[in-house]
């Protein structure tokens, strides 16, 4: 019989009274040992509410690594991939979005197989991770960077969603309050706009400074806001003359703007931890284990979260790997559901870990960036004898 939702773990099989799709329906963050297909197939037909998909499958680089086999024939690879994207595509929600991180090996077959299944159209970007500063000198070219392909259910309700990078230090700075307005800091934009067809008379004026000075809108402009418009956003102090003769510009009070970063497409390891810095973190977990020789850093997790889910989103992972996903899911508040076949890996890292970030006893990562302190419930399900 399952038990009830306790602070650490339990383990149950998945043909109990509470089914996977029961468990997260109901809004459980849930782990399991089983492969890819049968815990989507676990899942069932209808959607559950997936508001993102992120994925790390083997790379298919011919390669047996000591925690799993990345060699597999590119036909059964594709065809595994193929039919994982399918599912978690039928999961997503309308604004909901697939990340899948893979190299050179297989890029071009993932690129093909992601076109098929979300339509060219519903395509992001592909964002380039830059995964290690070291320099491989046996290679011809050393290779320092990987790719995560980026897919939305549907693109136009996904932007509309989307959120963009926290403002930096930096931009922040740039907001200032010389004149104590009390709506606080802000920053000036231009008050002028390209001249051509659509512009209005109305639009091309002197204006006063306090000074007395006359300016007008250097040639090929004009101002963006006609007479009566600029005269309303002077009389609300929104129009800043600097000393009182200099051409006027619109003041943007960062209580009133969204100072953040639209992400881009070239993720350097500084930002967002490299492959190297979480082989350091898990090893200060699992000092005496074997190193996992390929996880990913929390820091480059968290971004993808941060742009892609609000607290609260249900998050998947079927490639669960030594379980990065779901430590840093708790860490920000998000739901989860996260799978690794291998039991190895299993036993060795995923569960292990997750069970030390939900007691508090993991402070590496982003738990200082978020003040982890642990807390954070989930379920296990071993697949069936």
């Amino acid at each position: 019989m399952m038990h009830l939702f306790n602070e650490l773990p339990s383990r149950t099989k998945s043909n109990q009274v509470l089914s996977l799709r029961d468990l997260i329906v109901e809004g459980h963050s849930v782990l399991v040992n089983n492969d890819s297909s049968s815990t989507l197939t676990q899942l069932g037909e209808s959607p559950v509410g997936v508001r993102l998909a992120l994925i790390d499958p083997p790379y298919n680089r011919r390669t047996k690594f000591h925690h799993y086999n990345d060699s597999s024939s590119r036909e059964r690879w594709i065809t595994d991939i193929q039919l994982s994207c399918i599912n978690l595509r039928k999961h997503l929600t309308d604004d909901g979005s697939l990340w899948m991180h893979i190299d050179d090996a297989e890029m071009p077959s993932a690129r093909a197989a992601l076109d098929d299944i979300f339509g060219r159209n519903n395509f992001i970007a592909t964002i380039v991770w830059r995964k290690t500063v070291s320099r491989d000198n046996r290679m011809p070219i050393s290779t320092t960077h990987e790719y995560i392909l980026v897919y939305a259910k549907n693109k136009r309700l996904w932007f509309r969603s989307r959120h963009k990078l926290p403002a930096t230090k930096e931009q922040r700075a740039r907001y200032k309050n010389p004149d104590q307005d009390p709506r606080g800091p802000w920053t000036s934009g231009d008050l002028t706009a390209k001249a051509g067809p659509g512009r209005r008379r109305e639009q091309f004026y002197n204006i006063i400074t306090p000074s007395g000075r006359s300016v007008a809108p250097a040639t090929g402009t004009c101002w963006r806001y006609t007479r009566e418009r600029f005269q309303e956003l002077i009389d609300d102090n929104r129009i800043d003359f600097g000393s009182g003769d200099k051409m006027p510009r619109l003041k943007r009070f960062l209580s009133e703007v969204d100072p953040g970063l639209v992400p881009d497409t070239w993720w350097e390891g500084s930002n967002v931890g490299t492959a190297d810095s979480a082989k350091r973190h898990l090893k200060t977990l699992f000092p005496s284990v074997i190193p996992f020789e390929t996880p990913t850093p929390e820091e480059l997790t968290a971004r993808i979260l941060e742009i892609a889910t609000n607290p609260g989103d249900l998050v998947i992972d079927v490639y669960g790997g030594s379980g990065t996903t779901a430590a840093v899911a708790m860490k920000t508040g998000r739901r989860w559901l996260l799978a690794e076949r291998e039991t190895q890996t299993f036993d060795a890292f995923t569960l292990p870990r997750l069970q030390l970030v939900s007691e508090g006893k993991d402070l590496g990562g982003v738990s200082g960036q978020y003040d982890w302190e642990g807390g954070g419930h989930f379920r296990v399900v071993e697949a069936n004898d």
